[in-house]
């Protein structure tokens, strides 16, 4: 029960992070995520990087973003479980 829990939190997580991603490329102010050198949009969604530039004009970009959100709910589902695993060996 515990990983299907840490699997969901993972992919909430994901998928909340692309979507305030999403949200703020649509409103054409994801500039607020960089902070000095560091640009937060690539911490929180690293598959972004691959984001076509007409990701919203486009079936196939509409397709490939809805890719990538998904390879970014499973990257955090992955990095959940690691998390986990390493918690419960830690413990031991």
């Amino acid at each position: 029960m515990a990983n299907r829990r840490a699997i969901v939190i993972g992919s909430a997580f994901g998928l909340i992070a692309s979507c305030v991603v999403i949200v703020l490329m649509w409103y054409g102010v994801s500039g607020i995520l960089i902070c000095g050198q560091i640009d937060f949009m690539y911490v929180l969604w690293p598959s972004s990087v691959f984001l076509p530039g007409d990701w919203h004009r486009t079936i196939l970009g509409l397709i490939m973003t809805a890719l990538l959100v998904m390879i970014n709910c499973l990257t955090y589902s992955a990095f959940a479980l690691l998390l986990r695993a390493f918690t419960r060996l830690k413990q031991r």
